[in-house]
């Protein structure tokens, strides 16, 4: 229970498959619910002020792990009774953070009233000075998010689209604009919003998540999707963006395909495997519409190190940093119950060593599209 009286998200229902009846169904209700809760906060903020008291916004604290579970099925989830984060208006600490977030709230909710979107950057630069900072106008998105209980893209506030895909997919986009990702030479943007890949459409064997574009840009230009496909080839540029998080669980939920990952072997690669697998701790709330617990770890391995008998010069010592990441990383929930992962994690402290995916090329310069890959997939050694 709380502030709202129950909690609207039930992780168990797929209200949100794309193409399911129901979705537009609750389209509407989702609408009614979410401007509902901004109107009780905004109220209670007033009757706060009349009574002469400072109103105090609350919701869940996104940066402990004390507020974190575990669930294999799920991946990271906020526990029911979490810890919470107090924004005052009668501290100086947090009293422009206050006014920030109500800013934001009166933005969202004409946004959806008028059934429109827009894009945290374009937000950004309507009032620059106000905010500061792109991260300060992030991160009083989140909150909102947190402290309203309903998944961030119900705000119709969506962050800049970065992904990539390619290959055997094809979908329409809310305009009706038919996209084939086999039609591309560098790969089609990945929409921001699950509206606008609609109708998703694939004859593909299985989905490669590539964490480099410029890996994905080589793939691509030696085409892996013709020569070991059919396939779609993903990339988030990086750490992902909500919607290629949200194209990927579209595609494990329609189409239930075997997905691997293919991701640095530092502790920056395995989290950014880790964030497309079990979620990400600061969107505990909202993992279960975005984690894909399926997702397999192809490569590259720490043990893949020695395996290949990769040269030394094609190696990168460990900093302090890395070593502090990688020692976090075995803290972890999810790592704690993987022993696989937790393995591998301590190979590469021991080594003291990292490598990235282009470390392959000192082998041959298509060893990683004509071998690597092709192999891994066809033992079955990934994790």
């Amino acid at each position: 229970m709380n502030i709202f009286g129950k909690r609207l998200i039930n992780c168990k229902e797929d209200c949100y498959m794309i193409g399911d009846k129901k979705a537009n169904v609750s389209k509407q209700i989702m609408i009614d619910v979410v401007l509902h809760r901004i109107e009780y906060i905004i109220l209670n903020v007033t009757k706060a002020i009349a009574r002469g008291e400072a109103p105090v916004f609350r919701y869940a604290n996104r940066s402990s792990w004390d507020n974190i579970r575990f669930d294999s099925a799920i991946g990271l989830e906020q526990i029911g009774e979490a810890k919470l984060t107090h924004v005052r208006f009668d501290s100086i600490n947090s009293v422009k953070k206050f006014g920030i977030m109500v800013k934001v709230l009166s933005l969202i909710y004409k946004l959806i009233q008028e059934d429109k979107y827009c894009t945290k950057r374009d937000i950004y630069y309507q009032f620059p000075e106000l905010f500061g900072s792109q991260s300060v106008l992030d991160s009083a998105v989140d909150n909102l998010a947190c402290m309203l209980e309903v998944p961030r893209w119900e705000l119709h506030v969506l962050a800049t689209s970065k992904g990539c895909v390619a290959g055997d997919l094809q979908f329409y986009d809310a305009e009706g604009q038919y996209n084939d990702c086999q039609a591309t030479r560098v790969g089609i943007q990945i929409p921001a919003h699950s509206k606008d890949f609609q109708s998703l459409q694939t004859n593909a064997r299985y989905v490669l998540i590539v964490e480099k574009d410029a890996t994905f840009q080589k793939l691509l230009l030696d085409n892996l999707c013709d020569k070991y496909g059919p396939c779609i080839m993903i990339t988030g540029k990086g750490f992902p963006d909500m919607g290629t998080r949200m194209l990927l669980r579209a595609l494990r939920d329609r189409f239930q395909l075997p997905m691997f990952a293919l991701v640095d072997a530092d502790p920056h690669g395995v989290e950014i495997m880790a964030v497309y697998k079990f979620g990400s701790k600061a969107q505990a709330a909202e993992n279960c519409f975005l984690a894909v617990p399926e997702i397999r770890w192809l490569g590259v391995l720490p043990s893949d190190i020695q395996r290949l008998n990769l040269q030394e010069d094609t190696l990168i010592s460990m900093t302090k940093k890395d070593m502090d990441k990688a020692c976090e990383l075995l803290g972890r929930p999810y790592v704690q119950s993987n022993w696989q992962l937790l393995e591998q994690i301590q190979i590469m402290i021991q080594s003291g060593k990292k490598a990235e995916i282009q470390c392959l090329d000192s082998l041959s310069s298509s060893y990683l599209c004509q071998v690597y890959i092709p192999e891994k997939l066809a033992s079955g050694c990934w994790l």
